[in-house]
Formats: structure tokens, sequence, C-alpha cells
């Protein structure tokens, strides 16, 4: 992959913070033309740096359970595709594959302690899941 240039980097900051912001407000933001900069956003879909449109988190919501799942596979199942799986869950921010004895290292933010549950017993159910251990965060400083 081609490397970012400084508009590239102008504009995926102005997308993180306002995804809804209209074509003549980005160009704006980052001294481009409106067709210049949707011919960016097209290359960077195209690039796979941009990999989807999708609601995360309002920013004024705070959730109120964020966790650590450890999660080790059964020797025939891939990692890459359990992680897809998990990454498609409601809640999981980030997920991870490792090295060593833990397959996969998944971050997530729940509302509540029993959604966290309710995500790690789906996880655990899906086949070639060996195991799930849950780290719940008290603290980040």
């Amino acid at each position: 992959m081609d490397s970012l240039d400084d508009k590239d980097r102008l504009l995926l900051d102005a997308l993180t913070k306002n995804a809804r912001a209209s074509l003549v407000s980005l160009a704006r933001d980052i001294g481009l033309s409106r067709s210049a900069t949707h011919d960016r956003i097209t290359r960077l879909e195209e690039k796979g740096v941009i990999a989807g449109y999708t609601i995360i988190r309002k920013a004024t919501d705070t959730p109120q359970t964020e966790a650590y799942l450890t999660v080790s596979l059964d020797p025939d199942v891939r990692d890459t595709v359990a992680a897809a799986f998990i990454a498609g869950k409601r809640g999981v921010v980030h997920t991870h594959c490792l090295a060593g004895d833990i397959d996969i290292l998944v971050f997530c933010q729940c509302d509540s302690t029993s959604e966290l549950s309710a995500l790690r017993e789906d996880i655990a159910n899906h086949p070639g899941i060996k195991s799930v251990h849950t780290r719940i965060i008290l603290n980040s400083h």
C-alpha cells in the first residue's frame, strides 16, 4: 500500500471527528476541491484504509463496562476467521490475533456487565472456540 500523505491524514482525521461531514466541509478542512476530496475518499476505500461506515458509539456515551477477552481456539480453527466473527459483534472495539497461548485478544466496551456477559457467552459458544477469559478494566491511568 502506498503511504498516506498529509492531505490523506487530514482527511482521515476530519472523518474520524465527524464521519457525516459533507464533502464541501471536508474539502474546506483539508484545502482541496470537492471533487479532489471525493477522489481521495474513493482511493482510500479502494486501498482498504476506509473499510466501512458504521456507528461505534455516540461521543457523549460512556460505556459502563470495558474489558479484555482472551480467546483460545481449537487447533484446526484459523485465527483470522474467528477474529472476523468476533469483530462483528456489538460491543467489540478491537480484535488482535496473537502468538502464544492466547490466540485472540478482544477489547470490548459494553453498556453493562450483563451485556458483556452475553457477548462473552456468544463468543464462547461459537464452534472452534476452546476458551474465553474475561478481564474487566477497573481503572485506567
